[in-house]
């Protein structure tokens, strides 16, 4: 298992830098630690490009409900697609699964987004921010 935090950033929808989620997704999910990739890849092609690259035949892609068909669709459009300025990656399987639906009414972490959150770190509302973040991380001011 790969976790690819996003480098998009900017100061409205996208406060953290890269560096920054990737040490606070390490503190949250210390199991995971390894997991956690400080990459160069940018994009979901050029993820797919890198763990091609590493000898992978087969991938699962977990994003939000709403972008599920998104990515199924330009995952598999170039899959096994030489010559594209892309890069290449060929594989047997591309699967891209919901993480789940959520209720936006709902309060605490159940009803959280990554809107959500992005909102309140930009805000500097750090009572909101701390509703999406795991019980056991007590580091979320830092």
């Amino acid at each position: 298992m790969y976790v690819f935090p996003s480098h998009s950033q900017d100061a409205k929808k996208n406060p953290l830098p890269h560096s920054k989620k990737i040490a606070y997704m390490r503190k949250m999910f210390p199991k995971y630690r390894s997991s956690i990739v400080a990459g160069k890849p940018r994009t979901a092609i050029e993820v797919a490009v890198e763990l091609h690259d590493k000898g992978h035949r087969a991938i699962v892609m977990v994003v939000g409900s709403d972008r599920v068909a998104e990515f199924d669709k330009i995952l598999n459009e170039y899959n096994g697609v030489k010559g594209k300025r892309h890069g290449y990656y060929g594989f047997d399987n591309i699967e891209v699964v919901s993480a789940g639906a959520r209720d936006p009414d709902a309060e605490g972490v159940e009803g959280m987004s990554a809107s959500k959150m992005r909102a309140a770190a930009v805000d500097g509302d750090y009572n909101s921010f701390a509703q999406g973040l795991p019980k056991s991380f007590k580091d979320g001011k830092s």
